[in-house]
């Protein structure tokens, strides 16, 4: 007994190893900040947070699980972050003014993150079995999706476009309206629901349910549209993963670097069909690494930290429920920040739009201590949201699928999109409950099955 008490308690191999890559890449930043390459000194510096919150996630965890929405946030906070500098770290692309202190706020973001992590010590806890067990959609559920893909399809058609087997990001230039953006966020979030509740679907369901989302996928893919379907799968892949308790390894990886490529491929191949001379001026390496969607991103952050602004002091986060009152009713509604960007860089909107950034956004509001601060509060409420998972399982999954959007995006674009998908959650929720369908109809659903 007392060898066992007296035991070293060895410090695990994995965080260890992460913490001395994140120590040694901070004394490699230093070294650059000393010798005058600020843009190097702050892609290693963002690159030693990030390795950090490896390091942390790992230790608390025990494993390594993709379906933490943490992980999950932080990978995609670094790729926003620190895509570009790596590139020019690595000699790929030439350096651009203002974007090592751009690169500087997303490393402060993350160490308000990581300093938030490390105080609360939050494992993360797969959503037990018996919790989907309880998500029962019924027939009429499936009616009304099919419907809402309708509906979609539909508006589309009756605003001029045209189905068809090519590319044509034109065609996007016919819905351009409140409605039709309404119209994705709720087929996606009655889509999420069905997704939560499919051991219980009946097979002839389930085909339903695929065959319509094939279509509607296809559909999309016409317009070169991503973001009009990404979202939903990626809360299949949360709860997917999460049911079966999943663990990173190397079919994981393989499967996730296969569908981050199909995703990249296609805004590539978007960004070619626009504008062919791309492929007379870059080789395919930097064409890949230099015009990829986590690139652009962080050249709003870019020209605020060149061109000082009057700071919003928070009113960007307080009046996001504006985002409610059509213009139709308020001519005078503020612009997204995104079209202000336009505004304040170009003196126009007539241009391709730049994604927005939360980083930006705090940015914006409170200065250099933005970051720290926002990304630290954003921390501290997905300790709870983890640590509440199996009481708000919907919850949990939602914010998860909207984490590659959150990072793309301003508080008040998300704040609406978050209520309109979990509206339609909810919505298809309650539909479930309805207990009035004819008892052959009920008959043809399998029984749920209770798991011990």
């Amino acid at each position: 007994m007392a060898a066992e008490n007296n035991a070293v308690v060895r410090f695990p191999l994995g965080p260890g190893l992460l913490l001395a890559v994140a120590v040694a890449l901070h004394l490699a930043s230093l070294v650059d900040a000393l010798v005058g390459r600020p843009v190097d000194c702050a892609a290693l510096f963002v690159t030693g947070q990030f390795a950090i919150t490896l390091a942390l996630l790992r230790l608390y965890n025990g494993r390594w699980v993709i379906q933490d929405i943490r992980l999950f946030f932080a990978i995609f906070l670094f790729l926003y972050g620190a895509t570009l500098p790596l590139v020019i770290l690595f000699d790929v692309a030439q350096p651009v003014v203002g974007l090592a202190g751009s690169a500087y706020m997303y490393g402060t973001a993350f160490l308000g993150f990581n300093l938030v992590q490390w105080w609360y010590k939050q494992p993360f806890r797969d959503i037990s079995r018996e919790v989907f067990d309880r998500i029962v959609p019924s027939p009429l559920n499936i009616v009304i999706l099919v419907l809402g893909f309708i509906a979609v399809i539909g508006y589309a058609v009756s605003r001029g476009v045209t189905l068809g087997f090519t590319i044509d990001r034109n065609q996007n230039l016919y819905l351009g309206t409140q409605l039709w953006v309404v119209l994705i966020f709720v087929v996606n979030g009655m889509t999420m629901y069905m997704f939560a509740g499919w051991s219980s679907l009946s097979r002839i369901e389930k085909f339903t349910l695929v065959t319509s989302i094939l279509l509607f996928v296809a559909f999309q893919l016409t317009m070169g549209n991503r973001r009009d379907f990404l979202s939903m799968f990626v809360f299949l892949a949360g709860v997917a993963l999460t049911k079966r308790r999943a663990v990173i390894h190397a079919g994981t990886v393989i499967l996730g670097v296969a569908g981050f490529a199909a995703f990249m491929a296609v805004g590539i191949v978007r960004q070619i069909l626009s504008d062919p001379a791309l492929l007379t001026r870059y080789n395919p390496l930097e064409l890949i690494l230099t015009q990829n969607e986590f690139v652009t991103p962080i050249y709003t952050l870019q020209h605020y930290v060149l061109n000082v602004r009057p700071l919003r002091w928070g009113s960007t986060y307080i009046n996001a429920p504006l985002q409610f009152i059509p213009r139709a009713m308020w001519p005078d509604k503020p612009e997204s920040l995104s079209l202000q960007f336009m505004r304040d860089a170009f003196g126009s909107t007539n241009l391709i739009g730049f994604a927005y950034t939360p980083v930006t956004e705090a940015f914006l509001n409170f200065a250099w201590v933005g970051p720290f601060l926002i990304f630290a509060i954003i921390s501290i409420l997905l300790v709870k949201l983890v640590r509440n998972a199996d009481a708000h399982p919907g919850l949990y999954f939602v914010l998860f699928a909207t984490v590659v959007d959150f990072h793309r995006g301003e508080f008040g674009l998300i704040f609406y999109a978050l209520c309109f998908v979990g509206g339609a959650y909810i919505f298809m929720q309650f539909v479930s409950r309805l207990r009035w369908a004819p008892p052959k109809i009920a008959g043809v659903r399998p029984a749920p099955v209770l798991r011990s």
